[in-house]
């Protein structure tokens, strides 16, 4: 009998989830019409969702709908990068023709998959009302926080401090050329940069899907990345935790209560942000892949490896670090069975992770580990390692450690494994960043382990213990790392702290439902309340993070920078004030610094990624900067002489900015003032022979 013609009823196309599915793509229109913000908007869902939702829905997606978003967010950080790293390699560059067509392809197999998976089966059962509540409130609380980052730019024009003038310069490179900014000219003579770029070629990508000015783009990308922050812990808390209410509380903490990551707009660290974005996602592929056995999990985990390795190695060996103390928790108990089949699927996502950034890898390789260790550069110390304990204490930390080792015992004692992963992992780090602890550790390992051999006649044991012995503080020296300070790791402990008391307050709430059961219809009410005063609470504390010290930029300079792009020629070259900064770098003193990212004007004192030019041309720059920041009354003919030298056509100053002052230029012969306002002051260098 033949089968019955396939209809196509009303209900298939009028489902609530397509509904929305309509709505959301019919509002997209007017927001990308409207402005350029709008546009951005549109854009960073398009870049920072789609790819990451093409890749893993083909993965038998089973995880919860926040864990769902924390993948897609890291596979798409990693999916870009990794496109324009293979591009590179090919010699090709993403013009404007082939962008629109990959973003317009992007965003119709999004719709159509979107289509097609919002399907509304009637005969699925219904949720629970604990992840239907814990669901809704993390979405409030995303909100409020997306709002607070928002509210803390408000009235500012430029990022903050010293990262953001190189992020905008290796943005603008990626945006011109359509290719990884491996090389820097014709703005710096700069080649095969061994800078991490991951994050620059996304936001490249939005900057010329938007048409929003780089300024802006930094800024408003850089507080949404902020903001989902607390949606991707959230995913990790509820995946690691197998409990609602972990997620709310997790993303209350990142997004509300810590200080971190919200402070971060002060110093304009946003690769290490973007790197910490994608944490909670490779997590979440690690664990799914040692549970569920499936092969796209582990392309899950090689391809958020390889991006992590482009966007921040730092953050990379943090997520190294994650997938080792998840994978001791799973390992124990399991039977060597167990192990042996997952090993081939860990050496595969190592090696493709390896194979996918092998231009990458080669690359740092050479220009940089190399280098340093020939020159002994590898180990750290000092001041560049000291632990800062303001910053470790700064408020409200000392709450947040305290709350997170109560959730730390509670899931101890509740022998959730969870908690134990959560604590090695901080263990780990703690090691990373403080290799000299070793030297306490390893012998006291190593007394267990000789006892244990001699007890049990087992030599091998014996002998390794001995060893273990051998390695202590007084005849082995364990160095710090150049590459992991700790300040990295106190920046970063909003993660763990915050997924912690996710857990602690989960299980607390499991407590309460088990001994009070008579409490149990008041304790999500109560608990929802709680959270969300918590959350109005903290969104009032921080809705200003920005320590002044860092705004380089002053309010009158936007004007003058604006003027100096449109009135100096493309070769005008820009003598701007410096200022000291780490020991092989010197960094601008005010906005005149951003003129070259900005403008594409030449400036005495470039974006801090000139240190990777050719030794003579860093100790060149150097010199000069250190002819400004050494100025001093009677020293006028050194800053003559600087002038005639480079060819300086204009003088970018500002009042009480920097050594240099208008008034050592005002009057004089060869000088001539062509923009005074607000307190910025431009002059133009009209006769070669200036000074004498």
């Amino acid at each position: 009998m033949a089968n019955p013609p396939t209809t196509v009823t009303a209900s298939h196309w009028n489902t609530p989830g397509r509904r929305l599915l309509l709505a959301v793509a019919l509002g997209v229109i007017p927001a990308a019409l409207v402005a350029p913000a709008g546009r951005l908007g549109v854009a960073m869902a398009l870049v920072l969702l789609a790819p990451g939702f093409l890749i893993e829905r083909r993965l038998a997606p089973s995880q919860p709908m926040l864990a769902r978003l924390s993948l897609w967010l890291a596979l798409s950080l990693s999916l870009v990068p990794l496109a324009y790293q293979w591009l590179h390699v090919a010699g090709l560059a993403l013009g404007a023709p082939g962008l629109w067509l990959a973003a317009a392809v992007l965003a119709g197999a999004t719709l159509v998959c979107a289509w097609c998976d919002l399907d509304a089966s009637p005969d699925r059962g219904p949720e629970g009302a604990g992840p239907r509540w814990a669901g809704a409130l993390t979405t409030l609380i995303f909100a409020l926080t997306l709002w607070n980052r928002f509210a803390q730019i408000e009235g500012l024009a430029f990022p903050p401090w010293v990262d953001p003038v190189h992020h905008a310069l290796l943005i603008r490179v990626a945006a011109e050329t359509g290719m990884a900014p491996l090389s820097l000219e014709p703005y710096l003579p700069v080649q095969d940069l061994p800078y991490h770029w991951g994050y620059h070629v996304t936001i490249a990508t939005l900057l010329r899907l938007s048409g929003l000015d780089l300024p802006r783009t930094l800024l408003v990308s850089g507080q949404i990345l902020n903001a989902l922050n607390a949606l991707t812990v959230a995913g990790l808390a509820l995946s690691l935790w197998r409990r609602p209410l972990a997620a709310p509380v997790a993303a209350l903490i990142v997004g509300l209560v810590s200080l971190m990551p919200a402070y971060y707009l002060s110093w304009g660290r946003y690769t290490q942000l973007a790197g910490l974005l994608m944490l909670p996602g490779l997590a979440i592929a690690w664990n799914a892949a040692l549970h569920h056995r499936g092969r796209g999990w582990w392309l899950a985990v090689a391809l958020c490896l390889a991006g992590l390795n482009l966007v921040h190695i730092r953050m990379l060996i943090f997520g190294l670090l994650l997938m080792a103390a998840l994978g001791l928790v799973w390992a124990t108990g399991q039977p060597w069975a167990a192990l042996r089949a997952r090993l081939p699927g860990v050496l595969a996502a190592v090696a493709a992770a390896v194979a996918l950034t092998a231009p990458w890898l080669a690359l740092i390789t050479n220009r940089a580990l190399l280098p340093a260790a020939a020159a002994g550069e590898l180990a750290g110390g000092g001041s560049y390692n000291a632990l800062n304990e303001n910053l470790l204490w700064i408020a409200p930390n000392r709450l947040l450690v305290a709350l997170a080792l109560g959730g730390a015992l509670l899931a101890l004692w509740r022998r959730e494994r969870a908690g134990a992963a959560l604590l090695i992992w901080v263990g780990l780090l703690v090691l990373a960043t403080n290799p000299w602890l070793l030297g306490y550790a390893l012998p006291a390992a190593g007394a267990v382990a000789l006892i244990n051999g001699l007890l049990r006649r087992a030599p091998l044991l014996a002998l390794a213990g001995a060893v273990l012995l051998l390695l202590n503080p007084a005849l082995v020296t364990l160095p710090y790392l150049w590459l992991l300070p700790n300040d990295v790791l106190v920046i970063s402990l909003f993660l763990p702290l915050a997924l912690l008391i996710g857990g602690g307050a989960a299980l607390a709430l499991r407590w309460l439902e088990e001994t009070r059961p008579r409490l149990r219809p008041f304790l999500m009410p109560a608990t929802a309340v709680v959270v969300l005063a918590l959350g109005l609470w903290g969104a009032n504390n921080s809705r200003s993070v920005i320590n002044p010290v860092t705004l380089l930029v002053r309010p009158g300079e936007p004007a003058a920078l604006a003027w100096a792009a449109a009135e100096t020629p493309p070769d005008a070259r820009f003598l701007v004030n410096a200022a000291p900064w780490l020991p092989g770098a010197r960094r601008g003193a005010d906005g005149g610094w951003w003129l070259l990212p900005l403008a594409g004007r030449w400036t005495s004192a470039p974006p801090v990624v000139y240190v990777y030019g050719a030794p003579e041309y860093v100790a060149h720059v150097n010199a000069m900067a250190d002819t400004v920041i050494g100025y001093g009354p009677g020293q006028e003919q050194a800053i003559f002489d600087l002038i005639r030298a480079e060819g300086i056509t204009h003088i970018y100053l500002v009042d009480g900015s920097g050594p240099l002052q208008a008034g050592l230029f005002a009057g004089r012969p060869g000088f001539v003032q062509v923009y005074g306002r607000d307190g910025v002051t431009i002059f133009a260098v009209e006769d070669v022979g200036v000074g004498r």
